[in-house]
């Protein structure tokens, strides 16, 4: 072959490298590309024609025929796996072989998908740095798992410093990401912001957003209760926060007008300091009868008064104190209680199966003797039998019952000359839903499940968070012998004195 065929066979092998390498380094086609691919098919055409007979006879030779067979078997695998990526990048899919299903989707987040009407879109706005790399593929795997269940979901990912326009259209300022569901019906855009890049957090969100209607949760005020107007840790606004956005959230003063609403999907008494009037607990008897839903939330050391509406549904509020040793408030001492015991009946515990709620200056529970056998009683959170319940705040205290003591408990049932069937959930504290608290452990998962089992929205009872659990292996003394003298020392000595006569025939042949 002549040097000048030889030469351009060279800078065509060049230019065709430097298009696949610039084309990588883009990440895309760019016009300006075509020249040097151009520039490399033209200096190959030239080569071939200037030797073809040379390359003919090249080609027709035995050891070439036998060398092309190799090249062809090579290029067919060649083929296969680049098939087989492509396939792998344009129809994912896994399969899960984790006994947790740490690598699928729940049950719930697949049908929560699945139903989506509308095409939805998944915004993901980043900050563009090594740092927050890592959490940004989190969410882009965490985000595929949803779109390989349905086309009606995709995802769309910006920099936030290149796109100031929409970070500040939804709203984000700070953390390494912000993810986003949007919709837009009609050329009426509606968006909501998934907090954590979590299964349970953007399937809870994909449900609220897929709500039409909003149901009328009702705050009874007037008597000292967290309010839900306010900001700050000793306030509710983390909670009412999460109500907001599947719920209509209402404030409810009986003492005004000693009625509940009929719009009333559910009535919330969260921590009342001062006693209701008897009209007031009239009104939420008279709730329940009409088939109501009320969560109670009270504290031993307030005086509310309630101990007799919550015995009318069979629960009878002990207002004594429960302690727990392991919980210890800084400046404060054991005054906080763990809830670390969950019915698996319960619509609102059944997820809860590992961890605990935290309860700060909290009374126990327990099922009125003198309950009627008509009420369904469940003991939905109970510690365990290291915390002690005593009467009164003080080292020198005479009772000091141990534990398990219950912290709450739902009753369901019909009262007296009622029609439909009541639903009540009572917690011997309200504190859990402050916002010091709220995000404590499981408090925020035990308020929110609450009132969506309540509100008859099992949808939106949180997912169970998947956590990898190890494998133990547990073995016996005489087990762990013959494994040991059986197979771990006798095996690598077998295979060393193997080795060593081999050598040595080898050596001697």
């Amino acid at each position: 072959m002549s040097k000048v065929s030889k030469f351009s066979l060279l800078f065509s092998g060049l230019f065709f490298v430097s298009v696949v390498v610039t084309r990588i380094i883009l990440n895309g086609w760019v016009p300006m590309m075509w020249i040097p691919l151009g520039i490399a098919l033209g200096l190959l055409i030239f080569a071939i024609l200037r030797d073809w007979r040379l390359m003919f006879e090249f080609f027709t030779l035995k050891t070439t025929k036998h060398g092309m067979n190799m090249g062809a078997m090579i290029f067919t695998v060649f083929v296969l796996l680049v098939a087989v990526n492509f396939l792998a990048v344009t129809k994912e899919k896994k399969w899960d072989w984790t006994s947790e299903g740490l690598n699928s989707l729940s049950e719930q987040s697949v049908s929560a998908v699945k139903n989506l009407k509308t095409d939805t879109e998944l915004v993901l706005l980043y900050k563009k740095s090594e740092n927050d790399e890592t959490t940004r593929r989190q969410v882009l795997d965490l985000a595929q798992l949803y779109m390989n269940v349905s086309p009606r979901l995709k995802l769309q990912t910006y920099n936030a410093l290149e796109r100031p326009d929409l970070a500040q259209k939804y709203d984000y300022t700070t953390g390494p990401f912000g993810l986003f569901l949007v919709q837009n019906v009609e050329g009426n855009e509606r968006h909501m912001k998934v907090d954590q890049a979590t299964e349970e957090e953007l399937t809870r969100t994909l449900l609220r957003f897929a709500r039409e209607k909003s149901k009328v949760v009702y705050f009874v005020q007037g008597h000292g209760e967290h309010d839900i107007t306010l900001q700050g840790p000793e306030s509710v606004s983390q909670f009412k926060k999460d109500l907001d956005l599947s719920y209509e959230v209402k404030a409810l003063e009986l003492f005004k007008s000693p009625k509940i609403p009929d719009d009333a999907e559910l009535v919330v008494i969260a921590g009342p300091r001062q006693g209701y009037l008897a009209t007031e607990t009239e009104a939420l008897r008279d709730y329940a009868k009409r088939g109501g839903r009320i969560l109670i939330a009270i504290d031993p050391d307030a005086r509310h008064g309630l101990a007799a509406l919550t015995k009318t549904f069979g629960i009878e509020f002990q207002n004594n104190y429960v302690l727990d040793p392991r919980a210890m408030i800084p400046g404060a001492g054991n005054i906080a209680a763990l809830g670390n015991e969950f019915s698996k009946t319960a619509e609102a515990t059944k997820p809860l199966r590992t961890g605990f709620t935290v309860f700060l200056i909290a009374s126990s529970l327990k099922k009125a003797p003198d309950a009627s056998k008509d009420f369904i009683l469940d003991e939905i959170v109970k510690s365990d039998e290291v915390p002690l319940a005593t009467d009164e705040l003080s080292n020198t205290a005479k009772v000091r019952t141990p534990g398990p003591h219950t912290l709450g408990i739902l009753s369901r049932g019909k009262l007296a000359g009622a029609e439909k069937d009541f639903e009540v959930i009572v917690y011997g504290d309200s504190d859990f839903l402050r916002d010091n608290l709220y995000r404590n452990n499981l408090n925020r998962d035990l308020a929110m499940n609450s009132v969506s089992s309540l509100a008859k929205d099992a949808d939106l009872v949180s997912i169970r968070p998947k956590t990898p659990k190890g494998t133990q292996l547990a073995m016996t003394r005489t087990q762990l012998m013959i494994v040991l003298f059986g197979f771990l020392l006798p095996v690598p000595i077998l295979m060393f004195f193997t080795s060593g006569l081999l050598w040595w025939r080898r050596k001697s042949a």
